[in-house]
């Protein structure tokens, strides 16, 4: 596909999106291409819908849909690595009348570029003086995976907040199995003066140690963190990843003297992760079923899925839907379980499994989910179901970059 036929694409979607905002129709070609799929006319078909797909002028829930076109271009270009999609995305996003608004949008592109491997060009798209937010983690990534460290830790560096910066490291640290990265998070940890601020960020260096599998590191960590809930947290995460049951009855142990606090949801939840990753099915059940449903939450309620998911692909699905349905029946949270149950049954590559599931749960976890499916079924090369799980997808936000991805799935 021609640049000129690009922008020319480009071009009529912009200007669709401001003067059109009709049902969705497919292009002429399109039926054709859903049955002998190209990478070029499924990325057409993917641009085309930016126009195709816009909601009705009316609709209180799109009101930003046409300012927002930066968002939608800067994806697509980001999963097919299109420079000329990049500058119109910029193009987009420096419209933004409101200063802070454009700046956000910015960051947008420049998180985008950042993750097609475009990091200069990321730092480039930065408005003077920007520290980048959000989009700083992405740059840093690709700068750390394209060989420069230096540079990578120098963004990291400019962000502001002390626990944005240990975030970004951590990050880091398991994208490129280097604890490096995790001796800097250290040495900031240990500036912050407020032990409790402290604790949540040790808790996440400790099991990032773990999971590069230094155990006398990530235990030394643990040792530092004062507060009696983050302890148990950063214990049942090592245990988790190293596999370790002496060290989840420590985590119990200290989770077992914390009074009630306002994230007991999300200790607990992390215990049971942990009994579910060690095999403990029955101590897992008896873990949430001691916290629920007294104490609702989506933690414990992907806890749930998360067990579930393991009697499913052990060949027990009514169990799976029997451990959701006792732990959960009636609760705002089954959602929640019933999504991650659905998610790793993708993964595992139960997609029929996954699609009755994805009936079960809200509109817009059905297009997350249906986005997925499509994917994994590209990934097999199943591309014409994949083409027809894409085109369930309602929300016209998600349906493009769905096609996109799946277009770059595609042979040249």
């Amino acid at each position: 596909m021609t640049g000129l036929k690009i922008r020319q694409m480009i071009w009529l979607a912009a200007t669709g999106l401001v003067i059109s905002g009709g049902p969705a129709q497919s292009h002429d070609d399109w039926p054709a291409c859903q049955v002998v799929p190209t990478r070029a006319c499924v990325l057409t078909e993917a641009i085309g819908r930016l126009r195709d797909d816009a909601p009705q002028a009316h609709d209180a829930k799109f009101a930003e849909w046409h300012r927002l076109l930066y968002l939608r271009l800067s994806e697509i270009a980001s999963i097919t690595r299109n420079r000329e999609l990049f500058d119109e995305a910029r193009r987009s996003a420096e419209a933004n009348p409101e200063p802070e608004t454009r700046r956000s949008a910015l960051r947008w592109v420049a998180a985008g570029q950042a993750r097609a491997g475009f990091p200069d060009e990321a730092l480039a798209t930065l408005a003077d003086g920007d520290h980048g937010g959000f989009a700083a983690g992405e740059i840093a990534l690709a700068l750390a995976l394209a060989g420069r460290p230096e540079e990578a830790l120098a963004t990291v560096r400019r962000l502001d907040e002390p626990e944005a910066k240990v975030r970004a490291l951590v990050r880091l640290a398991g994208a490129t199995c280097s604890a490096h990265w995790l001796r800097h998070a250290t040495a900031l940890v240990a500036d912050i003066g407020d032990e409790s601020a402290q604790s949540g960020l040790w808790s996440s260096i400790a099991i990032a140690y773990a999971q590069l599998w230094q155990r006398d590191s990530a235990l030394r960590i643990a040792g530092l963190i004062a507060t009696g809930y983050r302890r148990a947290e950063a214990l049942a995460g090592i245990a988790a990843a190293i596999h370790d049951g002496r060290l989840l009855e420590d985590a119990r142990n200290y989770a077992g003297h914390v009074p009630d606090h306002s994230h007991q949801d999300e200790t607990w939840a992390a215990l049971a992760r942990a009994e579910i990753a060690l095999g403990a099915l029955q101590q897992a059940y008896q873990t949430l079923r001691a916290k629920l449903p007294s104490a609702a939450s989506r933690a414990l309620a992907a806890a749930v899925g998360e067990l579930a998911a393991v009697y499913w692909l052990n060949g027990d699905p009514s169990g799976a839907r029997k451990v959701i349905d006792e732990l959960l029946g009636g609760s705002w949270t089954i959602g929640e379980a019933r999504t991650v149950l659905a998610r790793r049954l993708i993964a595992a590559d139960r997609l029929d499994d996954a699609r009755q599931l994805s009936f079960l749960v809200d509109e817009i976890t059905f297009d997350t989910l249906s986005a997925e499916i499509a994917l994994k079924q590209a990934g097999n090369h199943a591309f014409t179901s994949a083409l027809m799980t894409a085109d369930s997808i309602q929300h016209p936000g998600r349906r493009s970059p769905t096609l996109a991805e799946i277009s770059a799935l595609l042979p040249e």
